[in-house]
């Protein structure tokens, strides 16, 4: 079977329909961002949501886990002709906003230097990467499994930090996330440049395929975000 980026080769998708479709993905994806950090920041402005888990620590573990079924779901929403792009762009939201509420945590933790920093590194690593994905020649996805295996490790590592504690442990993890998510970058942008050839006709199709894929870095961006705040995160004292 001939991989998306034999069968986009083969078929010639048009450029100008790519790099429209790769635009909506990043707009989704900024948007998603923004949602996060309006929410993060919202509730940072008091000690209410880390009093509130605090309290109800199983409901934090909960919350972050909800993301799981709710990506599963964005795929249930795209492949539905039934579901409209409303129904994908409220799921995105809904783990944006999720995963703003579990940020808002971090900025009580952290210090807000740390998160900035963080943040900053993580938008120079994806930019960085996701220009190699655009532009690189070789096909990348030959490489999916060992990625997505190496992205399997790193999830199962970060709950074991969780249970066993260890500052060592976690710099491990750290520094073996920002090589696996800087590398899923540059896998995802590549595939996405292909994707758009799934959606015949454009329309709500690609529309929803490219909340998809703004899903997808969305998520892989978060995670580089969160790998980096290990390595060089100072809590607050």
């Amino acid at each position: 079977m001939s991989s998306p980026y034999q069968a986009s080769a083969a078929f010639g998708t048009d450029a100008a329909v790519e790099r429209d479709f790769l635009r909506q993905v990043f707009a989704w994806m900024f948007l998603a961002l923004a949602v996060t950090t309006g929410i993060a920041v919202w509730f940072h402005q008091s000690d209410a949501t880390l009093r509130f888990f605090g309290v109800h620590p199983a409901l934090f573990y909960v919350a972050f886990l909800a993301v799981i079924p709710l990506t599963y779901a964005m795929r249930s929403v795209v492949r539905s002709p039934t579901l409209s792009v409303g129904a994908a762009a409220f799921v995105l939201f809904l783990i944006a906003a999720i995963i703003g509420v579990i940020a808002s945590v971090l900025l009580d933790v952290y210090t807000t230097y740390s998160v900035v920093g963080a943040f900053a590194g993580a938008s120079g690593v994806f930019g960085g990467m996701a220009l190699v994905g655009y532009t690189t020649r070789t096909d990348l996805s030959r490489y999916s499994g060992v990625l997505w295996g190496a992205f399997a490790g790193v999830f199962i590592s970060s709950w074991v930090f969780v249970l066993t504690g260890g500052s060592a442990f976690n710099l491990v993890i750290g520094y073996v996330g920002v090589v696996v998510f800087a590398a899923m970058t540059a896998l995802q942008v590549q595939a996405l440049k292909n994707m758009r050839a799934q959606a015949v006709g454009g329309g709500a199709a690609a529309e929803k395929l490219a909340i998809l894929g703004a899903l997808q870095l969305y998520m892989t961006f978060v995670n580089l975000f969160f790998s980096l705040l290990r390595i060089f995160g100072g809590a607050r004292r």
